[in-house]
């Protein structure tokens, strides 16, 4: 694709402050030199009920583009808006609640896309959060650790299933050609489901070129969330049988299909019970792993009974 934009950064904001990320990337941007003319910075707010004055910060920064939904749309039809947008040869997916943790973050990037990578995945880490963060956060951190702020030798050896659109550079051509699946209307998945696809014809590459992400959530909200996911994670693997048949989890959920559906409530009441009141981290965190099989084994045998 012929364009003066080498570079398009598109970031989806919800209910969060994006300022302190728009400068630091503005920042790094403009270190590039004559390049730091060819990148341009897309932020669209998916109907936030909070403001932060984004639209003045970008004002004042040239390279920003910015623009409000006036109701929340989901997470895919902001991204699927942003790509429509964007006008770089490669595109640079971040979430609003990162932060680059090197200096150099975009000049890495830029170093790839002009070595020809396909698909470049930096990865997530939690190097900027204070040391002294809040405990009610402490099993966020601990399950994050085990489960996606891996070092990029690890995410390698399966490429798909550690692909995150927190930090994520690609050729513009690609995205194109493979969209996100509007199905995809609730929490979660979307990315996996779209890294499968993308992993059919294209190298995805993982490396260590960070962002530290400072959206922390409490044990509740991470539980909340994992019950949010539950619909996606079926559609996942009922769109993608073959790619996700491997996983404990998933082998463990289709056993558990042929329990009663009241079975299935009551083993999820005792495992919430067991979640609010536990603390100790490695049991938290098998007994959320536990409820989420629970979970996914009652939503896939609702989908099998439609």
């Amino acid at each position: 694709m012929s364009s003066s934009v080498f570079l398009s950064i598109l970031i989806p904001v919800y209910n969060w402050d994006v300022r302190p990320l728009l400068e630091k990337l503005s920042a790094q941007c403009a270190m590039l030199g004559g390049d730091g003319k060819r990148v341009e910075i897309i932020v669209i707010d998916d109907g936030s009920r909070e403001r932060f004055d984004t639209a003045v910060t970008a004002e004042q920064l040239s390279l920003v583009i910015y623009e409000e939904f006036p109701v929340n749309r989901g997470r895919v039809a902001a991204r699927n808006t942003l790509l429509d947008k964007a006008k770089g040869e490669y595109i640079l997916l971040l979430d609003a609640d990162m932060l680059p943790d090197g200096d150099d973050f975009i000049q890495i990037y830029r170093d790839l896309a002009n070595s020809g990578h396909e698909i470049v995945c930096g990865g997530i880490s939690y190097l900027q959060l204070k040391e002294d963060v809040d405990i009610d956060y402490d099993f966020y951190l601990y399950k994050s650790k085990k489960t996606e702020a891996l070092p990029a030798e690890t995410r390698n050896r399966s490429p798909w299933r550690y692909l995150f659109t927190s930090n994520i550079m690609l050729r513009r051509d690609i995205v194109d050609s493979i969209r996100f699946d509007s199905r995809f209307t609730g929490y979660g998945y979307e990315d996996i489901e779209w890294a499968i696809r993308l992993c059919e014809m294209h190298t995805i590459k993982h490396i260590n070129n960070t962002c530290s992400h400072m959206g922390v959530m409490n044990k509740e909200q991470v539980y909340r969330n994992m019950r949010d996911s539950i619909e996606n994670y079926a559609l996942l693997l009922t769109l993608h049988p073959e790619q996700t048949a491997g996983g404990g989890a998933v082998r463990i959920a289709g056993k558990l299909t042929f329990f009663s559906v009241s079975i299935l409530n009551r083993l999820d009441t005792v495992l919430s019970s067991f979640f609010s009141s536990i603390t100790w981290n490695p049991l938290l965190f098998l007994v959320f792993q536990c409820d989420k099989v629970v979970l996914l084994a009652r939503a896939l045998k609702a989908r099998a009974e439609v």
